[in-house]
């Protein structure tokens, strides 16, 4: 794509984008919705003018630093660390029932159409990927991310993506000599991840704070900002994590820090994310979806119906087997709904290394249209259904 054309692209999926999250906001819907139809209008359902599916094209690329200032804003700006914490139980009990829940499913489903064992489990654990990115922005625009429901769905949800996005990365090691040895170094990969995040926070965060102090650069704190979300993004994503993962965490640390909660640095960020960036990331997502591909099977309605299904369970479930409210459970079985756009990527790469094929490939894509689309209305209707039982208590 010449640099003239991106830049097109980019202003279309802007200007686009406004027109029709301005409409779908004055029907009462999440605005962010218009970005993802701008995508389904800009893909290649219908003009063909944005290629999403392919990891490096140009948009794709920029589109990504939206996905990355989303989940560094959660952190940074909308989460308190504090009350994440306070909440690792039944984040833990919700995570591992939105793994295990759509896992089982996803594996019975693979074996009872007469798929091999390898290609079973990868369909249980791509099912397992939830998309935190709709739940999160969902919740943002009701300004719900910050309650308890809210944390349990967030934390919840980076566990599944923990697990799942690893499982996905060793399951092939199983099925090749030496993949014991393999597996262990993956998982070593990931602990070490956490680790070195823990030893900024505790002993690199303040004399980088101090450091920053010094400087005579023009927004120096702002360049230093987007230079760790940045450098924390890759290494999570080298070590097997989703990028998210580690915005997600830069965020939450540099939130602790009294300079970097500065009123003009956060707004010089906020700016930046919800003005451009993070747009574009779900232009990206509706660009995903190729529409035209859809093809309905008894495999691919079972898949959807029963996946779907697990997912939403694994979340109601989770919910009260962790204590939670009974009035919050439905709230969270549909956050745990919406599956990963990186699932897309994940199950192409499958498909590429013969692990599965293009049958399950448009099977994972009915699931991810459905439960994209479907998602934010549900969740607002949720969330409206429980505040007013808690009002009514």
């Amino acid at each position: 794509m010449a640099a003239l054309s991106l830049y097109l692209v980019v202003g279309v999926s802007l200007l686009l984008s406004l027109v029709l999250s301005e409409a779908v906001e004055r029907l009462g819907e999440p605005g962010f919705l218009g970005e993802i139809l701008t995508g389904i209008v800009l893909g290649p359902s219908v003009a063909t003018l944005i290629a999403a599916t392919n990891p490096n094209s140009p948009f794709v690329l920029i589109a990504g630093i939206g996905g990355l200032l989303l989940f560094f804003d959660v952190g940074y700006q909308q989460i308190d660390l504090d009350r994440l914490l306070a909440a690792f139980r039944p984040v833990l009990v919700v995570g591992l029932s939105g793994v295990v829940f759509p896992f089982v499913v996803g594996v019975a489903i693979g074996s009872w159409f007469g798929f091999g064992l390898e290609s079973s489990l990868y369909l249980g654990l791509v099912l397992s990927v939830t998309s935190v990115s709709i739940v999160v922005r969902t919740l943002l625009s009701l300004d719900k991310l910050d309650t308890q429901y809210g944390r349990w769905i967030l934390g919840a949800s980076v566990v599944d993506d923990v697990i799942g996005l690893l499982g996905i990365s060793i399951l092939p090691l199983f099925f090749v000599s030496g993949g014991l040895a393999a597996t262990a170094s993956a998982l070593g990969l990931a602990a070490l991840f956490f680790v070195a995040a823990v030893v900024f926070y505790r002993f690199l965060l303040d004399p980088v704070s101090d450091l920053l102090a010094k400087s005579r650069v023009q927004e120096v704190d702002f360049i230093a900002v987007l230079g760790l979300l940045f450098v924390f993004g890759y290494a999570s994503d080298a070590v097997n994590l989703s990028t998210f993962i580690g915005a997600l965490t830069i965020g939450l640390i540099l939130s602790t820090n009294a300079r970097f909660e500065e009123k003009d640095l956060q707004a010089n960020v906020y700016g930046v994310a919800y003005g451009v960036f993070i747009p574009l990331y779900f232009v990206a997502i509706g660009a995903r979806m190729n529409l035209a591909a859809l093809q309905l099977d008894a495999f691919t309605v079972a898949f959807a119906v029963l996946g779907l299904l697990s997912n939403f369970l694994a979340g109601y479930v989770g919910n009260l087997l962790a204590g939670g409210r009974r009035e919050h459970s439905l709230v969270i079985g549909v956050a745990l709904l919406p599956r990963s756009e990186s699932g897309i990527a994940i199950v192409s790469l499958g498909v590429t290394q013969g692990i599965v094929g293009d049958r399950i490939f448009v099977a994972y894509l009915v699931v991810f249209v459905a439960s994209v689309l479907l998602t934010p209305s549900l969740l607002k209707r949720a969330v409206e259904r429980a505040d007013a039982a808690t009002a009514a208590d």
